[in-house]
């Protein structure tokens, strides 16, 4: 999940780097206006980048603090790539769905091996 997430933002950076460019020459205060749709999606490209990695990162501490993966991991992340893939079928989402539906079965296995 850390994985996929740092790849997003590399992604973003490289795919939208003259819109970045802009963003930041003009002072980054109100530089991303809602009438701009090229920035608005490299602003919210990169900023669900960094959701992912917030749940990536909850989901390590996790881990390491009980040893199990939680299930809400693998809910949460089919949720979001399920609707994506539907409107945006050339995109990530069926990534969300891949690694949600791994985390899963992980969890299920994890819940097994301690119960």
């Amino acid at each position: 999940m850390l994985s996929a997430a740092a790849v997003h933002m590399v992604v973003g950076v490289i795919a939208s780097y003259a819109h970045w460019s802009g963003i930041v020459s003009d002072g980054l205060w109100n530089a991303v206006r809602n009438d701009d749709d090229a920035r608005m999606m490299a602003l919210w490209f990169m900023i669900s980048g960094v959701a992912f990695s917030g749940l990536g990162l909850l989901t390590r501490r996790y881990v390491i603090a009980t040893g199990t993966l939680p299930a809400e991991t693998g809910w949460i992340l089919p949720a979001l790539g399920i609707p994506v893939s539907l409107l945006e079928p050339v995109s990530g989402g069926r990534s969300l769905i891949a690694i949600g539906a791994l985390a899963l079965v992980t969890s299920r296995r994890d819940r097994s091996a301690t119960g």
